[in-house]
């Protein structure tokens, strides 16, 4: 997910919009009405997802299939599909395309939210999800697993598509939990094929190995543990260990790098509460929670908190500005006039006004805001 797209397209000829769709790997030919085709569509993504609105004026037919796993949300007009094992019409509901499945489409002014996941990225996340004896990704139908589930999809799509119009679909971060979310969602909401009691019995399996490690390293990072220790205490293989927290980490952190960023937090908390009088150093406290390389672990808390480690264990503290007499400028204020002023000045002497200037309550001659107590 290195980069992302953005097109606005419109076309009129069947040739052109069937050019448009194979863009996205999908092959379909258009068979246009007597009343013509027009067809525009606003289309953005990378390499893994693609979201799209879809606005067609005109009617047409269309036969083809995808690279990728498509599902179309109509939002109105009309738009009857039929594939090799099932059928369907109306609005509302989303439909699930799958790959290399040959569908009919009748379409009269049409609009839909669309949203495309590739093949790949589906596979690899069922395999972290269900495990690597679950890999291949087949739906039994294309019709959502329930209502409830199909509004959950309709609801999802809505603010993916409110993600990318905000222009925070830019953000790597941002982008890939988006599609991860989707992809889940796409397992879940639509019915797999193969037997579902088993994917559940899985999906508890991984939660519980993956709570069980965080638990264990949450409570021993600062000793001297393993991964393969973390794997013990869940009672699993480092291998599955992995895609537990592939399957139930929100950033997909691997075991490794979650160790990594507790031993970094720990460091951190560390930082902020020593005593720099007493001698102790940066190395000293990075060595403690297993960073033996001084520079790459600033680096690294540099990455996390944005300053350098050193900020944290050696905080800056206000300083007093360089003082200046206390009347310096203020004529209007001590009310001297010409030489009483000059008098008092080249005596070093408060001004003899016979008022007071606010919040002084001794004289030391030459003083900063910061001795006005």
């Amino acid at each position: 997910m290195n980069g992302t797209f953005h097109y606005e397209l419109a076309a009129a000829d069947p040739e052109a919009v069937s050019l448009l769709f194979e863009t996205i790997g999908a092959r379909f030919s258009f068979q246009p009405s007597e009343r013509g085709l027009s067809y525009r569509e606003i289309r953005t993504g990378d390499e893994g997802l693609t979201l799209s609105r879809v606005a067609v004026a005109g009617a047409y037919s269309s036969w083809g299939d995808t690279q990728m796993f498509s599902v179309v949300g109509r939002t109105s007009g009309r738009c009857d599909w039929s594939t090799r094992q099932e059928s369907g019409t109306g609005i509302g509901a989303p439909v699930l395309f799958q790959p290399r499945s040959p569908a009919l489409f009748v379409v009269d002014s049409l609009e839909a939210a669309n949203v495309y996941l590739s093949a790949q990225l589906v596979q690899d996340v069922a395999a972290a999800v269900y495990g690597p004896e679950n890999t291949t990704v087949a739906f039994a139908s294309s019709h959502p697993a329930s209502p409830r589930l199909g509004r959950y999809w309709s609801s999802l799509t809505g603010l993916a598509l409110e993600t990318v119009e905000s222009e925070a679909f830019a953000a790597p971060l941002v982008r890939a939990e988006l599609t991860r979310h989707l992809a889940v969602a796409l397992l879940e909401c639509f019915p797999l094929a193969g037997d579902p009691e088993t994917r559940s019995l899985t999906m508890a399996a991984q939660s519980r190995r993956y709570r069980l490690a965080t638990q264990f390293i949450d409570d021993h990072a600062q000793k001297p543990i393993t991964i393969e220790d973390a794997a013990r205490a869940a009672n699993t293989t480092t291998t599955v260990l992995a895609q537990a927290f592939r399957a139930n980490h929100p950033h997909q952190l691997s075991p490794t790098q979650y160790l990594r960023q507790v031993r970094l937090a720990g460091a951190h908390t560390d930082l902020r509460n020593a005593d720099p009088s007493t001698g102790i150093t940066i190395a000293v406290i990075a060595a403690r929670w297993g960073f033996a390389h001084p520079g790459r672990f600033a680096a690294a808390y540099r990455a996390a908190y944005g300053h350098h480690p050193s900020t944290t264990l050696h905080p800056m503290t206000p300083t007093c500005p360089r003082p200046e007499p206390v009347w310096a400028g203020c004529r209007a204020v001590t009310g001297l006039r010409g030489p009483a002023r000059a008098e008092s000045e080249g005596r070093g002497e408060p001004p003899r006004c016979g008022r007071a200037l606010p919040g002084l309550s001794r004289w030391s001659g030459r003083v900063g805001p910061c001795c006005l107590q």
